[in-house]
């Protein structure tokens, strides 16, 4: 494992080396490619443009980054910022100095990447339905144009991909073989989903049960080796060891961090989709021939502006321990069910439907 580890860090220091002009465009792709603008920024648009996907897209993104959790904890994967200060394996001769980041210091073990996985995931969900909807409005015939438009969508796709693989690696958080191993776990998980009709017809009490056995299955692994002597949290020490600022650590990073965020919103999800509030929204809307492009551009426009100013208003406090995973765990369920409940009773309401048809 050392000479892989060595040839990642070597890549690390080559990328930082020859294009360090390219930091900003870097360090932009990681940040841009985080799950959380998944459920900030991408959900909502795809919930106001088609419901179904964007239902898919938050089950690929929160199982996703679940199984990537219990693969992290069994794999022990390190990261190049750590390893490379820790290893003997350079011995005398001197070993490469590499840069760290704000965003390098993440406190979970390195492999595979998350950041790749989920946007492999995530992407892949994406374009797969932005493909059957241009096949579709182009009924059984491949023309030209069709098949232009798959050519140019896929490339996009492996584009982003090798764009944050790099980004991962230029940062020093990730190894070559963990990127490359998250995208290809994150695709086959994707399509595996993408096959899954339940997700679109599950109830409320499928939400409960989904949220409720994700959380405790993975707090049910973490106690267990607990007992055994394994600690899970290795990682965290490792980071506060080896960051070469200590306010670059933060515990929104940990693996407990993603876990209360993804079952939070997952929850979110079902009360949302079952809540009164949503039924009424779409009677209005149905009832009233309000379901016109004004009409989604609206709640559109607002859930983003509400999203973005609910996130910067709240921030769980990271020094609170429990409460500050409680407290993810209650912001990230708010943002789905704003997104599909709040936000369209409001705007319904505000509007004060007379019958009238938004073109």
């Amino acid at each position: 494992m050392d000479l892989l580890y060595s040839s990642g860090v070597s890549s690390t220091y080559y990328l930082q080396t020859h294009f360090s002009h390219s930091q900003g465009y870097f360090l932009s792709v990681s940040m841009a490619t985080d799950l959380r603008n998944t459920f900030f920024l991408l959900f909502p648009i795809w919930f106001h443009v088609q419901q179904a996907e964007a239902i898919k897209l938050v089950w690929v993104a929160v199982v996703g980054d679940w199984v990537n959790l219990v693969l992290k904890w069994l794999l022990f994967g390190e990261r190049p910022y750590w390893w490379v200060q820790e290893t003997g394996y350079y011995g005398n001769s001197s070993q490469p100095i590499i840069e760290q980041f704000p965003m390098t210091c993440e406190t979970g073990p390195g492999s595979p990447s998350g950041h790749a996985m989920g946007a492999a995931a995530v992407y892949y969900t994406m374009m797969s339905s932005l493909l059957a909807t241009v096949l579709k409005k182009e009924g059984h015939q491949l023309s030209l144009s069709s098949r232009c438009v798959r050519v140019s969508l896929w490339m996009l796709f492996w584009c982003v991909q090798v764009c944050v693989c790099l980004s991962r690696v230029f940062v020093a958080a990730h190894f070559p073989h963990q990127v490359i191993t998250g995208v290809v776990i994150g695709i086959l998980l994707a399509e595996s989903l993408s096959r899954t009709q339940q997700i679109y017809e599950a109830g409320l009490r499928s939400y409960l049960l989904a949220s409720l056995l994700l959380l405790s299955l993975a707090l049910l692994m973490y106690l267990c080796l607990r007992l055994v002597g394994v600690d899970l949290l290795w990682s965290v020490e490792k980071a506060r060891c080896w960051c070469r600022h200590a306010e670059w650590v933060s515990v929104d990073t940990s693996p407990l961090a993603s876990l209360f965020r993804n079952t939070g919103t997952l929850l979110g999800l079902g009360l949302g989709l079952h809540s009164p509030l949503h039924a009424h929204a779409n009677r209005v809307v149905f009832s009233r021939g309000a379901e016109g492009a004004t009409y989604r551009l609206i709640c559109l426009s607002a859930t983003l502006v509400l999203l973005q100013l609910f996130d910067s208003a709240f921030r769980p406090p990271v020094h609170s321990g429990a409460l500050f995973y409680l407290l993810s765990f209650c912001k990230s369920a708010t943002v789905p069910l704003a997104t599909v409940a709040v936000v369209p009773y409001c705007v319904t309401a505000a509007l004060g439907y007379k019958g009238q048809k938004l073109l």
